[in-house]
């Protein structure tokens, strides 16, 4: 019964250093995740500007590839690059400031780490039409009565409902701020607004992108009803 006991205890201490592992690993993916988002996703993205030469899906697919060799950042082309130019190409990001040493040490932790993949699976907490209208009034109401008619939403809740990456969302999101702007008259750029917790439901004031004028957003309408 003893040694029963000391078994059980030695299980237990195993499986929480496996899942402390996980967690860590977990952590230090989305923190990579994070930087690779912000300086290398607009070129090397799935719609980025450079296709042709690299694409960023996913860490899986950039291990396929031979760019990242797990466990051996001094081996990965994507590391190598970050430090300066290389037999095989110019640094990154091109034309755009060096990363900080910081997030090279954390992309470099990340490879050492095994490269593990980034995109984590969550739990749906389904999101109803009703409340999803009743976010959108109670958000209309804290607008002041003037400011009410140049109020829109647009929402990305069918793309949680679905169970879509939080990495996704994100994606999402910074493609609609883009879609918004570039239709804007106005230079300044202004995100959309999110105003629910899980954040899929976004809130514009059309004067923001001037298109209370020469009524524009009816314009829009006419072109795409949806």
């Amino acid at each position: 019964m003893k040694n029963n006991r000391y078994l059980t205890l030695i299980l237990l201490t195993l499986v929480g250093l496996g899942f402390g592992t996980v967690d860590a690993q977990q952590n230090i993916a989305q923190q990579a995740y994070a930087i690779i988002q912000q300086n290398c996703l607009d070129c090397h993205g799935p719609h980025g500007t450079f296709p042709e030469q690299l694409v960023i899906e996913s860490a899986p697919r950039l291990i396929a590839k031979g760019t990242v060799v797990p466990g051996n950042p001094d081996a990965s082309e994507f590391y190598n690059r970050l430090l300066g130019p290389t037999r095989k190409g110019a640094q990154m990001p091109f034309g755009q400031p060096p990363l900080s040493q910081a997030a090279i040490a954390t992309i470099r932790q990340w490879i050492q780490a095994g490269a593990p993949g980034w995109k984590t699976q969550r739990d749906v907490n389904f999101i109803t039409t009703d409340t999803m209208l009743a976010v959108m009034q109670q958000h209309l109401s804290t607008l002041d009565s003037f400011s009410r008619p140049f109020a829109r939403y647009f929402t990305t809740t069918h793309l949680y409902n679905a169970g879509e990456t939080l990495e996704t969302l994100r994606d999402y999101q910074i493609a609609l701020s883009k879609l918004v702007n570039s239709l804007s008259w106005d230079s300044n750029i202004i995100p959309p607004l999110p105003i629910d917790p899980q954040e899929t439901i976004f809130y514009i004031d059309l004067r923001d992108y001037e298109w209370d004028r020469l009524d524009a957003w009816t314009q829009i309408e006419q072109a795409y009803p949806y």
